[in-house]
């Protein structure tokens, strides 16, 4: 997520247009798909220690590969290892912290999602302070090389948790080829892409919208997806307080509303006024920013949450169902929004998507009706 307020200096060392950059940023979907079913396999032959070390290897030396490069072929060969590289890690992560949480009778998994929006805050905040100091290719590289150590650091230390047996996980693998036998709940599916486009697109523009289309400097540019992150950490912290005092249905509706609508009130109204209210429009971006990530904070849990409901009890193999679809129709989206940006604006991509989460309104019915 280092990358995400970063983007501008990743579009300057290409020099190409939107339409060609965002057609390179979703590319990483790809390697994500292609991980996606083969994932399981590698996981389970080799185990989640072993995974675990290669993906964070793959993740390092592909974004050390993005930020120096200036040949658009490169940045899109590094960009599918790196999206191969996060969905064996999360593969093998995932199916560990399942392993683990069974193991101490704790839940891990939602501190897991918080943690992760802390650490994506941490690093696009350090962005912004240095992003008018400090080059991406040095940036990036010392974070990097810092991560690759630390992670492997930690796998280390958790050596003892990891089974001698690397298939003894099997029923935590959450993809396998041989397990894709589709029966895709449609209702289910459309409504998770609708819930979780806004976070992808955002990641992929949001920097860029505040300098091309409100004429931001650097620094206060990257503020943009520091918001929406803050709005995500928000969201992620307090869903199992909101599940307490109201329905599944309710807060999937209510992101809809919040995330989407909201969210394309503060662009419209920020864009109309920058030229007289420079000031009051960045304000009111920003603010749209933060609504996005709150509407969206919550939803990846729910989604993921409602499929295993719906299941029968093969929780891994909903959650694997749900992803792979999501990714394939996350890059399709992206591809097409990227040059929705290039034959219009940033803005009207932004809106777009925005639009679609608000069609959570209708498939918040997906959810349970009743208070957790």
């Amino acid at each position: 997520m280092s990358l995400a307020p970063r983007t501008p200096d990743l579009k300057a060392n290409l020099a190409i247009n939107n339409g060609t950059f965002g057609t390179l940023l979703s590319a990483a979907s790809i390697g994500s798909i292609i991980m996606l079913l083969i994932g399981g396999q590698i996981v389970h032959t080799i185990g989640a220690k072993r995974a675990l070390q290669i993906g964070s290897t793959i993740i390092a030396f592909s974004f050390l590969v993005l930020v120096h490069t200036k040949s658009p072929l490169i940045f899109l060969i590094a960009n599918i290892c790196a999206g191969s590289g996060i969905s064996i890690y999360h593969i093998a992560s995932s199916g560990h912290s399942l392993h683990r949480q069974d193991d101490i009778k704790k839940a891990i998994i939602p501190k897991l999602y918080g943690a992760w929006a802390v650490g994506a805050t941490s690093t696009a905040a350090i962005a912004s302070l240095i992003s008018t100091h400090i080059s991406i290719a040095w940036h990036i590289s010392t974070l990097m090389i810092t991560v690759w150590l630390t992670t492997q650091f930690c796998i280390r230390k958790l050596s003892n948790t990891f089974s001698p047996k690397a298939g003894a996980d099997d029923a935590y693998q959450v993809t396998s080829l041989k397990q894709f036998k589709f029966k895709v709940n449609w209702l289910l599916s459309i409504g998770f892409f609708c819930s979780s486009i806004l976070e992808f697109v955002i990641a992929d523009w949001a920097t860029l919208f505040g300098k091309e289309q409100l004429n931001m400097g650097s620094s206060i540019a990257t503020f943009s997806y520091l918001l929406f992150l803050i709005g995500l950490i928000i969201g992620r912290f307090s869903i199992g307080w909101a599940l307490n005092h109201q329905s599944e249905q309710f807060w999937i509706r209510a992101g809809g509303l919040i995330g989407g609508v909201g969210f394309v009130f503060g662009l419209i109204i920020s864009t109309t006024i920058v030229n007289k209210y420079q000031t009051l429009s960045y304000v009111i971006a920003f603010f749209g920013f933060f609504l996005a990530g709150l509407g969206s904070s919550a939803m990846s849990p729910l989604f993921f949450s409602i499929a295993g409901r719906l299941s029968d009890g093969k929780n891994a193999l909903a959650v694997a169902q749900l992803s792979f679809i999501n990714t394939v129709a996350i890059f399709v989206a992206k591809t097409i929004l990227a040059w929705v940006v290039q034959l219009t604006s940033i803005t009207v991509a932004l809106v777009i998507t925005g639009l679609i989460m608000s069609l959570l309104l209708y498939f918040g019915r997906i959810g349970s009706n009743q208070r957790v």
